[in-house]
């Protein structure tokens, strides 16, 4: 896949998105946004790519955000409407994904980019990585990424990021719930599991979490029988007792 702001690999099941833009510390732009976006969608149908890593080139950060040189020249309040809504339709169909998505953070993580790392299944952070959402000390604020931060971190300390626009440590940041944690690889081991379990454990997991308690129940008793009834479970629970690794079908 060619692209003029991203770098994407594929390679033993494991998928490379990397952000190139080092120059600007990978800052988004609108052909970053649409590259990112169609880049999604055809790793989410390619069966190679059993995990998605998503990167920062360079090592000054993984993403530090929009590109505030473009903010003003987003033509028509509609016009302007629609190129808003460009990292909202990568959050949304990142969580609609069924390919685990990982992200892997190094120096800053900021406003878009905190946001964009919180949309990940996973975040693993390096000890010089930096979370931040400093939109209002500009006048802005970052709405659309609110929707996974809050969802990540909680209202109270989600709040305090909002309006404070302080920055937070990888450790402070993986305290609070926003990385999974700091430094270790877990993308190979991804890539070595049924894709089937990874893609529902992806959709019971967006699901569930909006269900009241019982409905939450009722509804992953009804994954659980999918699960536990596809062939990739068959496989593993008869790999674990042959003692030999599992030959994953995918179905």
């Amino acid at each position: 896949m060619t692209c003029e702001t991203l770098l994407v690999t594929v390679a033993d099941g494991v998928a490379s998105v990397t952000l190139n833009r080092p120059e600007v510390r990978n800052a988004l732009n609108a052909t970053m946004i649409g590259e990112l976006e169609q880049a999604l969608g055809a790793l989410e149908a390619d069966p190679g790519a059993r995990v998605i890593v998503l990167a920062g080139a360079g090592d000054r950060a993984f993403c530090a955000g929009a590109d505030l040189k473009g903010m003003g020249e987003r033509g028509t309040t509609l016009q302007a409407r629609e190129s808003f809504g460009g990292l909202a339709r990568i959050l949304e169909a990142m969580a609609r994904m069924t390919t685990p998505l990982v992200a892997k953070v190094h120096g800053f993580a900021l406003a878009g980019g905190c946001g964009l790392a919180a949309g990940c299944d996973i975040v693993i952070a390096s000890d010089d990585a930096v979370f931040g959402l400093p939109e209002i000390k500009v006048g802005l604020l970052p709405l659309i990424v609110m929707a996974p931060i809050l969802r990540s971190v909680g209202r109270k300390r989600g709040m305090l990021m909002i309006l404070s626009g302080e920055q937070v440590s990888a450790r402070e940041a993986f305290d609070m719930g926003l990385v999974s944690r700091v430094v270790p690889r877990v993308a190979r081991t991804l890539a070595g599991y049924s894709p089937t379990a990874l893609g529902l454990a992806k959709e019971a997991a967006t699901t569930a979490t909006g269900l009241e308690y019982s409905a939450a129940l009722r509804y992953l008793r009804e994954m659980l029988t999918l699960v536990a009834m596809s062939d990739d479970a068959k496989e593993g629970i008869a790999a674990f007792f042959e003692k030999r690794p599992p030959r994953w079908s995918g179905r």
